[in-house]
């Protein structure tokens, strides 16, 4: 009797990513990769990473995101007639973007009118990319929307069709967009699957809320955030809508919440980033090459030129409602006057046209006399500026996870910011054997008070640890860079993201 045969009838399923940003693209998602870059901030560093995890994994990976072709244009240092040759002529495989003259000439997607962005975004990812992707892969397509931009009519939709979605919060804000704005989008048939709002008298669709409803599973960022938004912290603040704690609530009795940190893409690592001056990993003479780049970027940014100076380096955008900047627009000038050996340097924007902490920030580095630095968000200049840093910090009121500490320590850097969410996840203080402790432990410093005297007493933590011999502050800067690398590893993150895939694929392998 002839041996049974056993065929695998296994199809791949598909998974498209949803996102208002990226960081830079692996060569994997096609020739196209290499021009489309427009992070604002963590979310696109995760969005990198996940192409690059996924596609080393054979996984068949898509991304839909918008089309800013001023930004791409200016990431690429390309003229109009190079992009418009690059977009014509150049296929764009699993990189779909959505092409609309609202924001062509945008800095992000949050630039211009954001509300009028989604809902052109949103329109097209229903009209040209889902139904089409499905077909392609014999309706075999997972959905991974990120964030509120990615969420409303598109999770809708995708719910309406029994598409799988998991959608994952990187922040909590949310965007209303009346109905009218969808014009061109059946958003008849989406009725019962939106979550409504009424603003000013007008019908809207909470996307963020809407996107939380609708997924299949949600997954936060950071374990003690969701704590505090499932124990309803900060109710008195208001920057968590209503609408978004209740969903969330909702779907966390049910067991349908999990949490996953965010981790850099190894484009992001020391050693790889080609803005340095000189290039270098945990093995490496550190001190050395963070010296060198020190002075590059103490030239490049009007600090005094000084390879001794501790350098305490804000990378955030300028958000006071967030961040914290008026807590450290309040001390930075103090700061370096009673710290001789201090210098600071701020490298971000303001929140969407709101210039006003751009300007304080600018006439407070100016009168510094070149120990503070303010600069508008250039990516060479503030990856250049980890690779400076002897300390990245931050003022969070809250934080979902955040990436700047994570990149801090990578990079050779401590890392200071508020006990609150993600940092809380993973900002641990800094003990020494020396000093009496039973190990070598911890990456940074943390504070409570979220005012000027709490920032106060967190860098002044650092401060003290910096001004110890080279030869201490260089065994425990290795020690962190190592760890991050193994706590933090891109390959862990998008395993659990795989893990989350699978379950939504019945427990079939996407592969």
């Amino acid at each position: 009797m002839a041996p049974e045969i056993i065929l695998n009838n296994h199809k791949k399923t598909a998974v498209l990513l949803i996102a208002p940003e990226t960081g830079r693209l692996p060569d994997e998602m096609g020739p196209l990769a290499r021009f489309i870059s427009g992070k604002c901030g963590g979310l696109g560093d995760v969005i990198a990473a996940l192409c690059e995890g996924l596609s080393g994994r054979g996984i068949e990976c898509h991304l839909a995101t918008l089309n800013l072709k001023r930004r791409f244009q200016k990431e690429s240092n390309l003229d109009e007639n190079q992009w418009y040759k690059i977009h014509h002529t150049i296929d764009p495989e699993r990189i779909h973007l959505v092409t609309s003259a609202i924001f062509d000439e945008l800095p992000s997607a949050y630039g211009g009118n954001p509300i009028l962005n989604a809902a052109e975004f949103q329109k097209a990812v229903v009209n040209h990319v889902i139904a089409g992707l499905r077909a392609k892969n014999g309706g075999r397509l997972i959905i991974h929307s990120h964030d509120w931009m990615a969420g409303g009519i598109i999770t809708a939709y995708a719910k309406l069709r029994d598409c799988p979605v998991l959608h994952t919060l990187h922040n909590v804000h949310t965007g209303h967009v009346p109905e009218g704005m969808y014009f061109g989008a059946n958003t008849g048939t989406l009725r019962d699957y939106l979550y409504l709002s009424e603003n000013q008298g007008t019908a809207t669709v909470d996307c963020q809320a809407t996107a939380i409803k609708n997924a299949s599973m949600v997954s936060f960022v950071g374990r003690r955030f969701l704590r505090e938004i499932v124990d309803n912290h900060f109710a008195d603040h208001g920057f968590v809508p209503p609408s978004v704690r209740r969903e969330v609530r909702i779907k966390y009795d049910h067991g349908s919440v999990l949490t996953i940190l965010n981790a850099p893409a190894r484009s992001m690592y020391p050693e790889q980033c080609r803005t340095l001056v000189r290039q270098y990993g945990p093995d490496d003479d550190i001190v050395k090459a963070k010296r060198e780049n020190l002075v590059e970027f103490q030239k490049r940014t009007g600090l005094l030129v000084n390879p001794e100076a501790i350098l305490l380096y804000w990378p955030s955008r300028l958000d006071p409602t967030q961040k914290g900047i008026e807590l450290l627009e309040h001390i930075a000038h103090r700061f370096v006057i009673a710290h001789g050996d201090v210098q600071i340097a701020i490298i971000g924007n303001g929140v969407g046209s709101d210039r006003n902490h751009e300007e304080i920030c600018g006439r407070i580095a100016w009168s510094s006399s070149g120990k503070i630095a303010y600069q508008r968000f250039d990516e060479s200049l503030s990856m250049l500026g980890f690779a400076a840093a002897n300390d990245v910090f931050g003022a969070s009121l809250y934080e979902p996870c955040g990436q700047i500490d994570q990149v801090g320590n990578l990079y050779g850097a401590t890392s200071t910011n508020r006990d609150t969410g993600g940092y809380h996840d993973k900002i641990h203080e800094l003990t020494l054997a020396e000093d009496g402790a039973v190990r070598d432990a911890g990456n940074g410093f943390l504070f409570k008070d979220y005012d000027p005297g709490g920032l106060w007493y967190g860098l002044e933590q650092t401060v003290q640890f910096h001004r110890r011999p080279i030869e201490v502050r260089e065994r425990q800067i290795r020690r962190i860079m190592k760890e991050t690398r193994q706590q933090h590893d891109m390959e862990l993150m998008v395993a659990r993201y795989v893990d989350a895939y699978e379950r939504l694929n019945g427990g079939l392998p996407l592969a």
